[in-house]
């Protein structure tokens, strides 16, 4: 892969580049609100038993199948590659700034406030890992852009290496949880989760969250979320480097690889039925890791690659509007999935409606669509007014301590 993009390139204008991010930015938003729907709706937590009551189940699974190929793990991947690029142009634009240090940690100190915060409402927050990776990063700076995407792909593909040795120390004497929901925890039944969720009482549900919270972040050293979210920066970018997003991703030869490759070995790690983010207790389950890993990066770059040919030749379609000013807030948009997700689903102190685990899968993917809908007039309506979505505007005057008009000037 990396011979095929080390191509020559001409270069292009700032702007389109920034266009097809906000786009791609969008576009990851859409799969990232899909993707943690199967939390916020509790379907995560119900015992099986209880998603057959809500009737539609072989339905239910045909989704639940389609989404977990097409989309889980790779919406993540596509945001975290994007953040790396909004790196490497920071980097390009500071690199003989001696004060850029100083003001990245302190932004990324910002973010990972913003993260805790977040997290305290809702236990799958990314945004305080990007943070701690983020700084990370910083102090790996000066990695020499040729050695990049090997740094990233080391760092993506080393926790398929970590699982066999902890396969080989103590994963296999861990005892096996049985599989009565899809996400099963150790000190608490499925029901007990879904009803600290499905209670009135905000403390409750609080500390049912951070349980969530504590168990998610385990999880993160059998998945190795951390090394792929920061392998991801890198490989973002270097293809940001070599122009792979405007000029590379357009090339058929690009699309048919890497979607042959991701749906290939995508379509045999579902056939595993493994779980990545537990430990590996055998070789079946080193290889379905495998697999995953390969299978979530090469579908996340055609997806790259058909919406930048898509982009380049219809420019003006009315969506790829809407996406790029929906891509342009991402952060609000991100924290609001949150919002709007937790008034929907949860019964807090009456404000909530309270439809936590009461909605077949199909159902919820279609308040998902109805979230989508609002979130995407919203953003559009805002900007004809603001230069700025709301977080980010909270953001930029947070970052540079500096207040920063935020209505558009009219002539």
């Amino acid at each position: 892969m990396a011979d095929m993009l080390k191509t020559t390139f001409q270069p292009v204008k700032a702007k389109e580049r920034i266009v097809l991010l906000d786009i791609l930015r969008g576009f990851a938003l859409f799969g990232i609100l899909f993707a943690n729907l199967l939390t916020w709706s509790g379907l995560k937590y119900l015992p099986i038993e209880d998603i057959r009551n809500l009737g539609n189940f072989e339905v239910d699974r045909n989704i639940y199948q389609i989404m977990k190929f097409f989309v889980d793990t790779k919406f993540y991947t596509l945001f975290s590659l994007l953040f790396g690029v909004g790196f490497s142009l920071q980097i390009s634009k500071n690199r003989d700034n001696p004060t850029f240090p100083g003001l990245y940690l302190w932004r990324m100190a910002l973010l990972l406030t913003l993260g805790i915060f977040h997290s305290i409402i809702w236990s799958g927050d990314i945004l305080s890992l990007y943070a701690l990776m983020g700084m990370i990063l910083l102090a790996l700076r000066n990695t020499p852009v040729k050695k990049t995407l090997y740094v990233g792909l080391s760092l993506f593909f080393l926790p398929v290496l970590l699982s066999v040795v902890y396969m080989y120390s103590f994963a296999r004497d861990l005892p096996e949880l049985p599989r009565t929901a899809l996400l099963v925890y150790p000190d608490m039944t499925p029901q007990e989760v879904k009803a600290g969720f499905q209670s009135t009482d905000f403390w409750v549900v609080l500390q049912t969250n951070l349980h969530s919270l504590k168990y998610r972040w385990l999880s993160f050293i059998p998945d190795g979320r951390p090394l792929k979210v920061l392998g991801l920066f890198f490989i973002g970018g270097y293809l940001y480097s070599i122009n792979f997003f405007m000029v590379h991703a357009k090339k058929w030869k690009l699309i048919a690889l890497f979607f042959t490759v991701g749906a290939v070995f995508s379509f045999a790690s579902l056939k595993i039925e493994g779980v990545v983010a537990s430990y590996s207790r055998n070789w079946t389950d080193v290889l379905d890791k495998f697999l995953h890993e390969v299978g979530q990066l090469s579908l996340t770059l055609s997806y790259i690659c058909m919406l930048a040919k898509l982009v380049d030749a219809f420019p003006k379609f009315i969506l790829f509007t809407r996406l790029k000013n929906y891509g342009r807030m991402s952060l609000t948009s991100y924290l609001g999935h949150t919002l709007l997700s937790i008034l929907i689903f949860y019964p807090v102190v009456g404000v909530g409606l309270g439809y936590l685990g009461r909605l077949s899968l199909e159902n919820t993917y279609y308040v998902a669509v109805l979230i989508l809908i609002f979130q995407l007039l919203f953003s559009n309506i805002w900007f004809r007014f603001f230069a700025f979505g709301p977080v980010e505007w909270a953001w930029r005057c947070a970052a540079y301590r500096k207040w920063y008009p935020i209505r558009i000037k009219k002539n």
